[in-house]
C-alpha cells in the first residue's frame, strides 16, 4: 500500500520531466531521422566561446557568493544568539519576491551608475540573486558544529585562525560543496540576468533561448540542452560520491 503513496509523484515526474526530456533527447539526435551533426555543431567556435563565457560567469558568481556567504553564515550560526531567526528571515526574504522583479530592482540601481549592459552588471545581478543559495546550506552545516570541538581547540592552544582552518572549515565542507552546486549549476545556465543586465553578453541560457525561440532550431537547442544536463548530472554525481548525501 505504501508504494502507492509515491504514485502521484512518479506520474508528475513522468509527465512533466521524463517525457519532455525524452522529446529533447530525440530532437538532439535529429528526430525524426538520426544524426549526430547537431552535437558536432555545438562544438563550433561560437558555441565553445559561449560555454567558456558561461563557465567564467558561473565560477566568478560562485566564488563571490562563497566569499560573501561564509562570514554571514558563520555569524548567524555561531554568534547571532537571539537574533538568529530574524537574520535567517532576512536571508530568506528575497525568495518571497519574484526573481524577475528582483532583477528589475537591480536594474534601477545600476542604471544611474552607468553599469547597465556590462559584465560587472551581470556579475552583480547574479551574486545578488544567488547569494541566499550559498548562505542557507553553509548555515545548516555550521549550525550543526559542536561548540565543544571549537572550545577544545582553544584549550589545546590553537589560535582563532588555526581553529578556523583546522576545525571549523573542514567540518563545514559538506555545506560548502552543497552551496557551490546550488549556485554554480543554475548560474551556468542562467538566462534572465545576462539577458536583462548584460545586453549582448552570451551564455548557455541566452543562446539556448535564441536557438529555440528566435531561430526555431529545436535540434541544435536540444543538443545544447542535453550537454548542459550532462554537466549537471556529472557535478551531482561527483558530489554524491564524495559526501554520500546532499546536505542542505
Amino acid at each position: 500500500m505504501r508504494h502507492f503513496l509515491a504514485l502521484p509523484f512518479l506520474v508528475y515526474l513522468l509527465i512533466f520531466f521524463y517525457i519532455p526530456f525524452l522529446i529533447v533527447l530525440l530532437y538532439s539526435f535529429g528526430f525524426p531521422s538520426f544524426t549526430l551533426k547537431y552535437y558536432s555543431e555545438i562544438l563550433d567556435h561560437l558555441t565553445l566561446k559561449v560555454f567558456i563565457n558561461s563557465l567564467i560567469l558561473a565560477s566568478i558568481t560562485t566564488a563571490l557568493c562563497l566569499f560573501l556567504a561564509y562570514p554571514v553564515s558563520y555569524y548567524i550560526a555561531l554568534k547571532a544568539g537571539k537574533w538568529k531567526n530574524f537574520l535567517l528571515i532576512l536571508v530568506i526574504l528575497p525568495f518571497w519576491i519574484s526573481f524577475l522583479l528582483r532583477t528589475y530592482a537591480i536594474m534601477t540601481l545600476l542604471t544611474p551608475l552607468g553599469l547597465m549592459f556590462t559584465f560587472p552588471a551581470v556579475v552583480i545581478g547574479m551574486v545578488y540573486d544567488y547569494l541566499p543559495f550559498m548562505i542557507l546550506p553553509l548555515y545548516a552545516s555550521l549550525e550543526r558544529l559542536s561548540r565543544s570541538q571549537i572550545d577544545a581547540s582553544y584549550v589545546l592552544g590553537a589560535k582563532p585562525y588555526e581553529t578556523f582552518m583546522r576545525v571549523t572549515l573542514p567540518l563545514s565542507k559538506p555545506g560548502i560543496i552543497a552551496g557551490i552546486i546550488l549556485v554554480f549549476i543554475p548560474a551556468l545556465g542562467e538566462f534572465v540576468v545576462p539577458a536583462m543586465l548584460g545586453g549582448t553578453y552570451a551564455t548557455i541560457g541566452t543562446i539556448t533561448w535564441d536557438l529555440f525561440l528566435r531561430y526555431h532550431n529545436w535540434w541544435k537547442g536540444s543538443a545544447l540542452s542535453v550537454v548542459y544536463m550532462a554537466i549537471v548530472l556529472f557535478a551531482i554525481t561527483v558530489y554524491i560520491k564524495r559526501s554520500g548525501r546532499i546536505e542542505l
